[in-house]
């Protein structure tokens, strides 16, 4: 690795992460003395974005996350539209750290560390969604007004279970979503309570949630929740937590490698929620981007 440019969120987890920038870059130029690190603090919710395009128009060798899935996202969005990518490697230093448990990369900061040069290339599917990208999720309803309602220090203090709090209480207010759903051969038309997207078998640090999904198999795996009463409703929440969300009773679920995803032809606005932050707007247009990044991960060879 000749360049590399590391960017960091100060915002993520428990705010750390300059300081171990300091230590990534530190432990790079000792294991290479030819290594150029370049490091990027943000400071606006634009900046890992910014400086991933950056990163891939100077033709960098590797960009680091260090953050959360937040930033990862971030970076991610940055790097998809070049033809020419660099790698990207990820310091998990925030809250959940989803993607990092999903590729097994170390949740101890001097382990990831170290993965940056001992981790093989992991190929990584993206999601294009309209003109946005993700990593790991989308939602559609109970889960992404959650999140919307969910802050940093409830997070830290309460993890994943933070949104499934907040789930319970919005689902007293009974709002569901009229959806059309068009997969690769077929479609679903019907009041949603709940659709989550996912590119792996995680969500929001909840593993096992579809066994059968893997980080670089090529298809979105849909779970549609419809309109519930709220006592119902709460009876999901143990298949979620446990991974069984297939056994949702009423619950629809889809694979396909592409998505289209219309609401209701009113004036109401139906908003999505990517990896966690707001998003595009319904209508979505989604495909898969097959192995699109390659991952500094550790392999079965090391």
């Amino acid at each position: 690795m000749k360049n590399v440019m590391l960017i960091f969120n100060p915002a993520s987890g428990k705010s750390q992460s300059e300081n171990i920038a300091k230590q990534v870059k530190i432990f790079l130029e000792k294991e290479d003395t030819q290594c150029e690190v370049k490091l990027m603090g943000t400071q606006n919710e634009s900046d890992a974005t910014k400086f991933a395009k950056e990163a891939a128009e100077q033709k960098f060798d590797l960009v680091v996350s260090i953050g959360g899935d937040g930033t990862i996202s971030d970076i991610v969005s940055g790097l998809s539209p070049y033809e020419q990518r660099p790698k990207l490697g990820i310091i998990p230093a925030g809250t959940v750290n989803n993607l990092a448990r999903v590729l097994k990369i170390p949740l101890k900061i001097e382990d990831a560390i170290k993965n940056l040069i001992t981790g093989g290339k992991t190929p990584m599917d993206v999601g294009q969604v309209n003109e946005a990208y993700m990593i790991s999720t989308l939602t559609i309803g109970v889960l992404a007004d959650a999140a919307l309602s969910v802050s940093q220090k409830e997070k830290q203090k309460f993890g994943p279970f933070a949104f499934l709090f907040k789930g319970g209480k919005i689902l007293l207010r009974h709002k569901h979503y009229s959806l059309r759903i068009q997969e690769d051969t077929d479609e679903w038309n019907g009041a949603a309570q709940l659709v989550l997207i996912t590119m792996t078998n995680s969500a929001g640090g909840f593993p096992f949630l579809d066994p059968d999904a893997r980080i670089d198999d090529g298809y979105f795996h849909v779970f549609i929740v419809p309109e519930l009463s709220f006592i119902n409703s709460l009876k999901f929440f143990p298949y979620f937590i446990s991974g069984n969300a297939k056994k949702i009773p009423n619950l629809t679920y889809i694979k396909s490698k592409k998505l289209t995803i219309t609401g209701p032809k009113t004036k109401k606005e139906v908003r999505s929620r990517i990896d966690g932050d707001p998003s595009e707007k319904v209508p979505l247009k989604m495909r898969v981007l097959e192995g699109h990044i390659q991952v500094l991960a550790p392999t079965k060879e090391n």
